[in-house]
């Protein structure tokens, strides 16, 4: 059951990578492309979830030990970073969900801000981000933050 279930998740997983390239790509058509990504992650986690742990390690799908929810800390090479600024948490908490996938202004505003913001906060959020890991020991990390690609940012963990 486990190999069946495997499966199933590397072809979502590759047609969610084929999808977000697209995206990067043919901004006029992203918005369609994001919202099938984000279907695709949510039945992703839901297939996860049945796993037994042991082949969720192996694949690597535990990016969300990233992530301590209860402190609103970044756990990362054995240390912690204390993020506190609630906006800081969830911009990392959002871009680490799904790490290596670019996640557009528009979708970062939604989960992170709650609407409508000028992009300016989304680059200020991420530079005082950066700021914070680097200052926490987690340089390595800061410079995984991602807003390369105009429009949108990732947390590049490969």
């Amino acid at each position: 059951m486990g190999g069946n279930i495997t499966v199933q998740i590397e072809r979502k997983r590759a047609i969610r990578e084929a999808l977000t390239t697209l995206a990067s790509s043919h901004a006029i058509v992203a918005q369609q492309i994001e919202l099938a990504i984000e279907l695709l992650n949510q039945e992703i986690q839901s297939d996860e979830e049945s796993l037994p742990f042991r082949v969720v390690q192996r694949f690597g799908i535990l990016h969300n030990s990233l992530v301590d929810v209860d402190s609103q800390s970044v756990i990362w090479k054995g240390q912690s970073c204390f993020l506190g600024n609630r906006l800081l948490f969830r911009f990392f908490e959002r871009i680490s969900r799904y790490p290596n996938q670019f996640i557009s202004y528009d979708v970062l505003l939604d989960d992170v801000w709650g609407g409508p913001r000028e992009n300016s906060s989304i680059r200020g959020v991420a530079k005082r981000l950066r700021d914070r890991l680097a200052l926490g020991g987690m340089a390595e990390l800061a410079s995984a933050i991602d807003g390369s690609n105009a429009g949108f940012y990732r947390l590049i963990l490969v």
